[in-house]
């Protein structure tokens, strides 16, 4: 490594803009300059004088007399840095991130035989579950579970990040998944609100996806969506099947007062294109916020100064025990 004075230079200006958890210590910094001071004027007064003439003048060489200041330089820069040491310098290092903080999320799916119905090529519930399949990967930082539905509701993932294992829970949903008959909305929205109510987060959104026939289930769909509400959950509810008469109607009514009652809002998917225009709509609504966090690090530097003092010290030290000490003061 090559001695760089000016590189060193600039690491002792640095010095100035460190700050101190002990300041008060800075304030013996001229020590080391005045117990010089005081030492040379003490010896100078009681130091023994021997008169002697010679022929000729006893001129003293200039570095001689230079080296002479040695020892007590190499003990007050050590007490130099000693004192900077107690001082406890620190050095602050601001820091800054961008988070993207996501939502938590309970997107549950209507899963009964009415589904299968083929109004919405191929069927409603296909639909469903490849644009259910988008809309997660699209939702990279929010936490969802996936709940599945028809008699009864199923819980087919609790609250995760892992849109991997979403995309595969969703694949696997299919009519007959659940052997209880019918459409318990109620019971969805119930177990919705269940798995995201505790969070701190406080965005909490259920999206619930259905033909809209509630005709099955214990808890009446605008009790859970009042229920909701009291949790500060919005629903969204999205009615798939076309506008053409079918054996299998879509019930709106009961969607719309599900969304209504919770402060969501209701959508109506008559086809994939429809439906792809909702899941975007949904998007857009629920942003993830974005967070820029600021810290600020302390990093401490009394590790530096400590092996300096510690270094002269052993110079000094090295000093006063060897012969030169004495040829210095002659």
């Amino acid at each position: 490594m090559k001695f760089n004075p000016i590189s060193i230079w600039f690491q002792l200006k640095s010095i100035f803009s460190y700050d101190w958890d002990y300041p008060l210590f800075l304030y013996a910094l001229p020590l080391p300059l005045l117990i010089f001071a005081f030492k040379r004027i003490l010896n100078r007064n009681n130091q023994a004088r021997l008169v002697m003439s010679f022929s000729k003048p006893l001129v003293q060489q200039k570095f001689i007399r230079l080296l002479s200041f040695l020892p007590e330089t190499l003990q007050g820069i050590c007490l130099f840095f000693v004192i900077l040491t107690l001082a406890s310098p620190y050095k602050k290092i601001a820091h800054a991130a961008i988070k993207k903080e996501g939502i938590e999320m309970a997107l549950a799916i209507d899963i009964s035989a009415s589904m299968r119905t083929r109004d919405v090529s191929p069927s409603r519930l296909s639909i469903a579950k490849k644009l259910a399949i988008a809309f997660v990967k699209q939702r990279k930082s929010d936490r969802i579970s996936l709940i599945a539905f028809a008699g009864a509701p199923y819980l087919a993932s609790p609250l995760t990040p892992d849109s991997s294992y979403l995309i595969q829970a969703l694949k696997r949903f299919e009519t007959g998944l659940i052997h209880e008959e019918g459409t318990a909305l109620g019971d969805a929205l119930g177990m919705s609100i269940n798995q995201i109510r505790a969070e701190k987060n406080p965005k909490k959104i259920a999206i619930l996806l259905s033909d809209g026939n509630n005709t099955a289930g214990n808890l009446d769909p605008i009790t859970s969506a009042e229920l909701a509400k009291s949790f500060g959950i919005k629903v969204y509810t999205i009615a798939v099947g076309s506008l053409k008469p079918s054996l299998d109607p879509v019930d709106e009514s009961t969607l719309r007062s599900i969304a209504q009652t919770s402060n969501g809002k209701f959508f109506r998917a008559t086809d994939e294109r429809t439906l792809t225009q909702i899941f975007q709509s949904i998007d857009q609504l629920e942003k993830n916020r974005t967070l820029k966090i600021r810290w600020e690090e302390h990093k401490d530097l009394k590790g530096i100064f400590l092996p300096i003092a510690f270094l002269f010290f052993c110079l000094s030290l090295l000093l006063k025990i060897s012969t030169i000490t004495n040829i210095l003061e002659d």
